[in-house]
């Protein structure tokens, strides 16, 4: 689990009639990888964009991690730094959900909440962890790459035509 778990592609997934995501095969795969090859996945929100965040174990440990190294960076320079403040930001939001070898998982009604999912969810691998938009909000993010607003906006329009799924 010490290896860095990189996340890249995206993909769409629509609810199911129990309300349940599924992850994408190569997102689970990683995510198992992360995890010890358990099927657990840790969901929290986003510090900067408006959407959720989804990784496995090593990256969680990571966030621990990080915060220790920042404390002592700030003790060796005389600065101050919140740790468990820090910790509470950073660790203080994430859900921890199973899926299933199909990659079935409920969202956390909470994080749903936050961000509006309701039937629809886009992931989109951009390496630590994976985003996890409501397809809307990613398309009026104007800070995303157009390639990936284009690709959601098409994929909205042919739901609403009846072609999406």
């Amino acid at each position: 689990m010490s290896e860095v778990i990189l996340y890249t592609g995206n993909a769409f997934s629509v609810a199911d009639g129990k309300g349940r995501f599924v992850l994408p095969l190569e997102m689970r795969r990683q995510v198992k990888l992360s995890s010890g090859n358990e099927t657990r996945l840790f969901l929290s929100v986003h510090g900067g964009n408006p959407c959720a965040t989804g990784f496995g174990e090593s990256h969680r440990r990571h966030l621990f991690t990080e915060v220790e190294e920042l404390a002592r960076e700030a003790r060796a320079a005389g600065r101050d730094y919140d740790a468990d403040l820090e910790l509470e930001r950073r660790l203080g939001t994430i859900e921890e959900v199973n899926f299933d070898d199909g990659g079935r998982f409920a969202m956390h009604p909470d994080i749903k909440e936050e961000y509006g999912i309701t039937d629809a969810v886009f992931f989109y691998g951009v390496g630590r962890y994976i985003q996890i938009w409501k397809p809307e909000t990613l398309v009026d993010s104007k800070d995303r790459p157009e390639l990936i607003r284009n690709k959601v906006c098409r994929w909205l329009d042919q739901r609403t035509a009846g072609g999406a799924r």
